[in-house]
């Protein structure tokens, strides 16, 4: 079996061949067909323009291929749920945990290769592209990439076991140096310290921060960042997206967006019955007492004022989990 091959290491840098403007509802249709045969789950399109979001904990995994007569490269980036690949890979090799270790990412490596494989094959063109290096990126490195290289393809699937995403760059000249390329030698010594760094992230509470500022958002994210592990959403749309793929331990709200303010975001999340624990804290720019009186009527686990010095907005964090109120 294909997988079987991948697991074992015994894949074919063959050419593959890759076709520019490829039909976005032929490569879902090829790709749900490639997750059946390979680990026989039925998986349905969530999105055809995936954003780049968080689900859950994820390995992200980018695979670079070179054409053969020019400079050009041509990305593919994989993004896997964790429980995906433990329910799926690690079913196949037989390890029975419930934590991704270095064995399951090695054999997630040659199992993507082969599942890549598989994919293009269905799509035929002139150009030819060889596997040329590969790597395992932290989120900020995928979703660098993924914003300044607008991937033409960007789909998200469950699968019943887990989400996966499947972006595909146009091909191009490669400038960026992001990612150690992983080869024979330092395989090991990669993914061990991809884990290390991974698992040491994955202890910081999850904070979405929503506002239509983008200078607030990266304000609040410099902020922050060192102790949380901060995802940001600039309208109510893309928060919701966020918090169902990657459920946040505090939402920080703006209260005065346009279209859907925060007080009907709120009102939306505690509608849901899945959704409606989450704490908000509103984050607004108003400090009269009428103001205040109307954030404060939603029962919110608290509101922010934006002209707060950035030390108290900190505190104010801290205090809230370590389960103190900070209004």
């Amino acid at each position: 079996m294909t997988e079987d091959l991948a697991i074992a290491g015994k894949y074919s840098k063959k050419q593959i061949g890759f076709l520019q403007g490829e039909d976005v509802e032929s490569t879902k249709k090829v790709i749900i067909q490639t997750i059946f045969d390979m680990f026989q789950l039925e998986s349905h399109l969530i999105s055809d323009s995936y954003n780049g979001e968080k689900f859950g904990n994820g390995i992200y995994y980018r695979l670079i291929y070179k054409n053969t007569k020019n400079d050009k490269k041509q990305e593919i980036i994989l993004v896997f749920e964790e429980k995906l690949l433990i329910n799926t890979v690690g079913k196949i090799i037989g390890i029975k945990t419930n934590k991704v270790d270095n064995i399951l990412v090695h054999a997630t490596r040659y199992t993507a290769r082969q599942f890549v494989e598989r994919v293009k094959e269905q799509f035929l063109t002139e150009e030819t592209y060889e596997l040329h290096t590969e790597n395992l990126l932290s989120y900020n490195q995928f979703y660098k990439i993924f914003k300044n290289e607008n991937p033409h393809i960007k789909l998200l699937f469950d699968t019943g076991a887990g989400y996966f995403s499947y972006c595909m760059i146009a091909p191009h000249i490669l400038e960026d140096n992001i990612g150690t390329p992983i080869e024979h030698e330092n395989a090991m010594d990669e993914v061990k310290e991809y884990l290390k760094k991974k698992n040491s992230s994955n202890t910081k509470k999850k904070i979405l921060v929503v506002d239509d500022s983008k200078t607030i958002l990266q304000y609040i994210k410099e902020l922050l960042s060192k102790n949380y592990d901060i995802t940001t959403a600039d309208s109510s749309i893309a928060a919701i997206r966020n918090i169902t793929l990657n459920r946040p331990d505090l939402i920080i709200l703006d209260y005065e967006m346009p279209v859907c303010d925060g007080k009907h975001m709120l009102e939306m999340i505690r509608s849901d019955q899945m959704l409606a624990s989450i704490p908000v804290i509103f984050l607004t720019g108003k400090n009269d007492y009428e103001s205040v009186k109307n954030v404060m009527a939603l029962k919110p686990e608290g509101y922010l004022l934006k002209q707060l010095k950035p030390e108290d907005i900190k505190k104010s964090i801290d205090k809230f989990f370590d389960g103190k109120k900070i209004n």
